[in-house]
């Protein structure tokens, strides 16, 4: 279920508005699912958005633990696997090796011609800067990576991938009584694009534009 998202705030503030939202939100139970139909404009205002920004789109999908043993969510995270650039974050509670994981397996059944690599990184910003390379050049393969951190690490793990990899929106998938829904937390405006620039960085160009060359450490 699509949502109304602030596109000028960046994924890092977004994600953790998002993130202190929902924890203090308590759903009662519901007999059905109401879902409201975005106003017309904000159906334009994707479409824009869409087509200022041509080629294939990056997306990173956050996901938690309830919602990973679903099928109706790996089927969904499947589609956007199919449709768009996709990164998969998620948040577990165990500490099961990630090959073990019920949506790394659950992907690798729907999309036996995709590259489903698992990557385990842990909560600490150091951790997660040295994997950002290793993304980055899954990602350039064309493989599908699925990120998995501990739970109360998906936040700030999920905010700090998204400005790695320069996602162009950071979508939540979660199961509902009806099947899986989406909600979009953040959205990347376009800008100009412009020639990669020599500064005080290694820059290099990928599909997704001037990337930083990150160098393992």
């Amino acid at each position: 279920m699509w949502q109304r998202t602030s596109l000028r705030r960046s994924p890092v503030r977004r994600i953790r508005e998002w993130w202190h939202e929902s924890r203090s939100l308590v759903e009662p139970p519901a007999p059905a699912q109401v879902v409201r139909e975005p106003e017309t404009a904000w159906w334009r205002t994707q479409e824009e958005l869409d087509a200022a920004h041509p080629g294939p789109t990056t997306t990173v999908a956050v996901l938690r633990d309830a919602d990973a043993d679903a099928d109706a969510v790996v089927a969904r995270l499947a589609e956007l696997a199919v449709a768009d650039e996709l990164l998969v974050v998620y948040g577990s509670q165990s500490g099961a090796h990630p090959e073990h994981n019920p949506v790394i397996t659950g992907l690798r059944g729907r999309l036996p011609r995709h590259d489903v690599v698992a990557v385990r990184v842990g909560h600490h910003r150091a951790d997660t800067h040295r994997h950002a390379a290793v993304l980055e050049e899954f990602m350039d393969a064309g493989s599908l990576p699925v990120v998995v951190t501990a739970s109360a690490a998906l936040q700030d793990v999920t905010a700090q991938i998204s400005s790695y990899v320069r996602a162009d929106r950071v979508l939540r998938v979660f199961r509902t009584t009806s099947g899986a829904g989406l909600y979009q937390v953040w959205r990347r405006r376009p800008k100009p694009s412009l020639a990669c620039r020599s500064g005080r960085r290694a820059m290099r160009t990928t599909r997704r534009g001037c990337r930083p060359a990150w160098r393992r450490g």
